[in-house]
């Protein structure tokens, strides 16, 4: 009775361990989302194998599939038409082996995608095994991201098409294990596309159940996490990866690794897949899967989720752009600039913020005054409380000036636009036909576009000229009052 007693304790404190093992984020929302695909009855057996035609099976709580159905969203088991393998359920350990298609085209595809309640900050925990595969070809893929669409066939997380190179909206990232005669070659996903190799030491065909934590931001502003007795900050738009307890470590010592870009910044990390396909000889590679854990910081505690910035010219001016899908007590934006002959990004505008929204707000900013050359513009984001975020993104426009003056009246006031190449000193003048000043005004002109207004509603009614010299340009203009 004793020793019984010991064991059961000793597995509570093994079980306590391990979950207080996982990574924690600051300001994580509670309950995770969970899938074992076993908590949801499936219909049609425990196994769904490929046949000479293409099919699938899609499981929710109104309508369960192959699949065990997800507490929300959809669970999806696809197979290409005439590839081999398929699915297979098991019930000890509740879990799902993957067997890769022999096709170069035609994938075996598992997903979960459309999670309701999730955000672009999310951490996922699962299960893995290659189960002493003999396999020598073949490369299975766990991909993340967003579905844009709960429709099947919308997009990658629930379409026939076979992710490898090329651009497919919606993906985060990759890992992707590459089968070889003596090796498993471990990969990401680069920018283009293609596959960037972490290792071939991590992962071995019996290496028994590899514990998998996927850590990653999508968010506009870094976000910390918790694991053991150490904080690690994860910059905005990368991901960690943990294997067995270790942080993983790709070349050049990186391992905060970068996102693709297909998916836009801001966007719920919502969906993931796993797919197996180019086992084109031998043994059919395969792969199993369990209990799939997602935690995440509640959309309504993030920071103001950014979503994109651009930057248009105006004829003499920089039009700014840049939309949010979510605040929280954001206070306001500020506008930096930072030109060829300036030691930094400077403030030179503000405007106010929606304070707390979850819908998608538009915001918009002119530059009057550019610099000659190269401008680079920054948004920045203060909250209620004054902590500030800069968003990662910076854009850059160009304004070869010349030496220009251009003149403008609306109602009773003038407007000049006076581009120089160079700084220095002018006079506005303003008389009446008989040459009597009413307006004598001396001016500082910089290398840019430098904007002067002027009221005229102390002057009477009649004819004027208007006359602006800057260096050894001059040009006077003529209009009524």
């Amino acid at each position: 009775m004793k020793r019984k007693t010991l064991l059961i304790v000793s597995l509570l404190l093994v079980q306590f361990f391990k979950v207080e093992a996982q990574g924690v984020w600051q300001g994580e929302g509670t309950p995770p989302f969970n899938y074992d695909f076993g908590s949801g009855t499936g219909n049609i057996g425990s196994t769904y194998n490929a046949t000479g035609t293409a099919k699938s099976s899609v499981s929710t709580s109104a309508l369960p599939g192959f699949l065990a159905y997800p507490t929300s969203g959809y669970a999806r088991v696809y197979t290409g038409a005439s590839s081999s393998g398929g699915f297979a359920v098991n019930s000890s350990p509740v879990s799902v082996t993957l067997t890769a298609s022999n096709s170069t085209a035609a994938p075996n595809k598992l997903s979960l995608y459309n999670i309701q309640g999730l955000s672009a900050v999310t951490s996922t925990f699962f299960k893995m095994s290659f189960d002493n595969t003999t396999a020598t070809t073949g490369a299975i893929t766990y991909a993340f991201g967003n579905s844009a669409s709960a429709t099947e066939g919308n997009n990658i997380f629930n379409n026939t098409a076979i992710l490898q190179g090329g651009n497919f909206p919606g993906i985060f990232n990759y890992l992707r294990w590459d089968m070889t005669a003596t090796t498993i070659t471990f990969s990401y996903r680069g920018t283009d596309g293609s596959a960037i190799t972490i290792n071939s030491s991590t992962f071995s065909k019996n290496g028994g159940d590899y514990n998998m934590e996927i850590y990653a931001n999508n968010h506009s502003s870094t976000h910390d996490y918790v694991r053991g007795s150490n904080t690690y900050t994860l910059p905005s738009g990368t991901f960690n990866i943990w294997v067995n307890d270790v942080r993983i470590t790709g070349a050049s010592a990186l391992v905060n690794f970068p996102r693709t870009g297909e998916l836009a910044l801001g966007e719920e990390l919502n969906s993931l897949l796993v797919q197996g396909v180019r086992s084109t000889s031998g043994a059919l590679a395969t792969t199993r899967f369990g209990n799939f854990d997602i935690k995440f910081i509640p959309t309504s505690t993030l920071p103001v989720s950014f979503v994109d910035f651009t930057a248009t010219k105006k004829t003499n001016s920089a039009f700014l752009k840049w939309q949010t899908s979510s605040e929280k007590d954001n206070d306001y934006f500020e506008v930096l600039r930072k030109t060829d002959n300036s030691n930094g990004f400077e403030a030179i505008g503000k405007v106010a913020g929606k304070t707390t929204s979850v819908a998608l707000n538009n915001y918009t900013y002119t530059d009057f005054n550019p610099a000659a050359g190269n401008n680079y513009y920054q948004i920045r984001q203060v909250d209620k409380d004054g902590k500030a975020t800069t968003f990662e993104k910076t854009v850059l426009l160009n304004f070869e000036l010349s030496s220009d003056i251009q003149f403008s009246k609306a109602g009773d006031a003038i407007h000049i636009s006076a581009s120089a190449n160079a700084d220095g000193n002018g006079d506005v003048l303003i008389t009446d036909l008989s040459g009597k000043k009413v307006l004598s005004q001396k001016i500082r002109y910089q290398k840019q576009i430098n904007n002067y207004h002027y009221s005229l509603s102390n002057i009477p009614a009649g004819l004027y000229v208007a006359r602006v010299v800057m260096g050894d340009q001059s040009k006077s203009f003529k209009f009524i009052k």
